[in-house]
């Protein structure tokens, strides 16, 4: 029997409708795009009839560190329903493989005391961002970065506020980043693709990404990341903050979630995650070598590795032999 189309959904990754049925993978339904080639799986929120938030806010206040009586109290509470253990813990286990920070929570609850999120909010261009750190996943994530580690928790007095208030200190200065426009479909795009369904205001969907994926996801250490240098000899500044950091695979991730709805072109969101990172390395020491720039949203994942840069040996040897 030949595969038969699929008219009810589109391609995760290239947003068409050409969708066939392409097996099963671990009891999973496997679907084929014929437009762009990708096989995928589709995750979708079995809502049991209740609403998206709910069960995207109970996955949340679980990873929290919640016990499932307490989240069953703080939902009922909050969206005056009447659910039950059962039913939430039937939701944490369908979407565990998105939400894998279950596969490190048991060992976090019994090792570390005290809340899990740290924060504090700052001001830059009039706008307000709120920094954002999960103190357990640093801690554990960090053991080879003890200076990264160093740099994050210790932010609330490190930040400079006198240096974000001026804007002769930020240079918007492009650079000419070679990357592969080759887009791939992998967690951060699912994490994403699942928190949005849960988001019905446009102008939050940021802050819901970047929240969700500190909370639910296990290598996700921080958002909105305050860096900053001024490199005098280049006439090279930065002064900005970093979406989401990700610890995994041994490097350090720093990532941009880029909106459909925020038209900025890629060039600009490649040259701005060189100079973070760039500029991230200068404040923690840790070579170039050991970052990883991507931007990504639900549909597409764009990664590329800094230390190849070829116009960037010059600027990278200055951030390890000056100081500021």
């Amino acid at each position: 029997m030949s595969p038969r189309n699929i008219e009810d959904f589109k391609c995760p990754i290239c947003n068409k409708k050409d969708i066939v049925y392409n097996g099963w993978n671990q009891n999973k339904q496997m679907y084929y795009c014929k437009n762009c080639k990708k096989k995928f799986i589709r995750y979708e929120l079995k809502n049991y009839n209740y609403d998206q938030s709910i069960i995207v806010g109970a996955i949340s206040y679980y990873n929290l560190g919640k016990s499932l009586s307490e989240v069953v109290q703080l939902i009922n509470n909050k969206y005056k329903i009447n659910l039950t253990n059962n039913l939430i813990y039937s939701w944490i286990l369908n979407y565990y493989k998105i939400c894998n920070f279950k596969k490190i929570r048991s060992y976090i609850i019994q090792n570390y005391n005290g809340g899990i999120i740290d924060a504090f909010s700052f001001n830059h261009y009039d706008f307000t961002y709120n920094f954002m750190f999960h103190k357990p996943k640093l801690n554990i994530l960090c053991d080879n970065f003890p200076n990264l580690l160093n740099y994050i928790s210790k932010m609330k007095d490190l930040f400079p506020k006198d240096f974000f208030n001026k804007d002769i200190q930020y240079s918007k200065f492009k650079l000419d980043i070679n990357f592969r426009k080759e887009g791939k479909y992998n967690l951060a795009c699912r994490l994403t693709d699942f928190s949005l369904r849960a988001c019905n205001n446009n102008f939050e969907r940021h802050k819901f990404v970047e929240n969700f994926m500190l909370i639910n996801d296990s290598s996700t250490v921080a958002c909105e990341i305050p860096v900053w240098f001024w490199e005098k000899y280049l006439d090279i500044g930065i002064c900005g903050h970093i979406d989401i950091l990700q610890i995994r695979r041994g490097k350090i991730y720093v990532l941009a979630y880029k909106s459909d709805i925020i038209k900025d072109k890629d060039e600009n969101v490649a040259s701005k995650l060189f100079l973070y990172a760039s500029g991230l390395s200068f404040r923690t020491k840790i070579p170039l070598m050991m970052f990883r720039c991507a931007w990504f949203n639900q549909n597409n994942y764009y990664e590329f590795n800094p230390w190849e840069q070829n116009f960037s040996v010059k600027f990278r040897n200055k951030l390890y032999f000056r100081k500021l």
